[in-house]
């Protein structure tokens, strides 16, 4: 009984991937992220299009030789990723691919999530599209084409706003954020921080050992900022040896406790020289109605009691009060 079982299972299996073949449909079944399986026999489109393997079995990852079909994916691998109800499917629309001889074959693409499965199901669209085929094939490169576009686009907003060494926020960065937090602030809770941070004796790692040793010391401090930090938190490198740190929603003494540990964990790091490497740090927080230049002019006025402190020190300004040291 289980014997006839199985075998009637496996018959209508091999006759729906029958049915599927005739109907110009492949079909590749998600084993996980990006990881998928071919599963029955090949249309000719798909043998024509998409190489097979060493050992002669159907090409299971398709996207890789086709530009608009990786560009599906990306839709199809995040729909795989947040669905997972039975029955529910992503369509591509209509894109056109070329076959070595010439033949212009119009391809649709469709996500769908079964029963036990998820599935990518390719289709070989058959019917008379060669006014459609002309629009498509335009459709393709202007989309290809604003692709390019946009990635370069991210590509140069990426560079504009990052520094390219430490691959912290920029100084320019740094105000568009700062003036962002600042607008956002209700005026019954101050509660943004500025730390600016400076690299004790910098000029002394740049001299005694060289430029490259210093970009060195600089990149393993935007490391630790990186790495140390809340989500929320922005770190930038606003010129030279000195960094900011913007927190949201740290009262002063949170910020001390931030810079307290953004110190020891400089201090005691191994940077590579023979040398200990310290920072000194200035804190305060915003005051209501202030301008933007007077908050920053403050924190940089606690990093200088930091250094005239004996350096290797973490220093706040109370904006309502007068000077305080931790």
């Amino acid at each position: 009984m289980n014997s006839n079982n199985s075998a009637q299972s496996s018959h209508a299996a091999s006759l729906a991937f029958d049915v599927l073949m005739t109907m110009e449909v492949a079909v590749l079944r998600r084993v996980t992220p990006k990881v998928y399986n071919f599963c029955g026999v090949a249309p000719y489109f798909y043998t024509q299009l998409f190489p097979q393997q060493e050992d002669g079995s159907h090409c299971p990852n398709p996207w890789q030789y086709s530009a608009m079909l990786e560009f599906f994916m990306e839709e199809a691998e995040d729909f795989f990723e947040n669905n997972s109800e039975p029955g529910v499917s992503l369509p591509s629309g209509i894109w056109v691919e070329e076959i070595d001889s010439g033949e212009e074959i119009p391809l649709a693409a469709t996500a769908r999530i079964l029963k036990d499965d998820k599935v990518l199901l390719i289709q070989a669209v058959r019917e008379e599209y060669a006014e459609r085929v002309r629009i498509l094939r335009k459709a393709r490169v202007e989309i290809l084409e604003r692709r390019k576009i946009t990635t370069a686009l991210n590509d140069f907003k990426k560079r504009a706003l990052y520094d390219a060494l430490t691959k912290l926020y920029n100084r320019s960065a740094f105000m568009d954020i700062l003036q962002n937090q600042i607008a956002n602030l209700r005026t019954y809770a101050p509660n943004l921080a500025l730390l600016m941070i400076d690299i004790d004796d910098f000029k002394r790692i740049n001299d005694d050992y060289g430029h490259l040793t210093g970009d060195s010391v600089l990149t393993q401090i935007g490391d630790v900022l990186r790495n140390s930090l809340r989500k929320n938190d922005a770190a930038v490198r606003y010129g030279g040896e000195e960094f900011v740190v913007i927190a949201p929603n740290t009262s002063l003494p949170q910020s001390l406790q931030v810079a307290e540990k953004l110190r020891r964990f400089v201090a005691g790091r191994d940077f590579g020289i023979d040398r200990q490497v310290t920072i000194s740090i200035g804190c305060t927080i915003y005051r209501p109605g202030e301008d933007s230049r007077e908050f920053i002019a403050r924190s940089d006025a606690a990093l200088y009691d930091a250094k005239h402190s004996g350096k290797n020190a973490v220093c706040q300004r109370n904006p309502w009060m007068s000077t305080e040291s931790a």
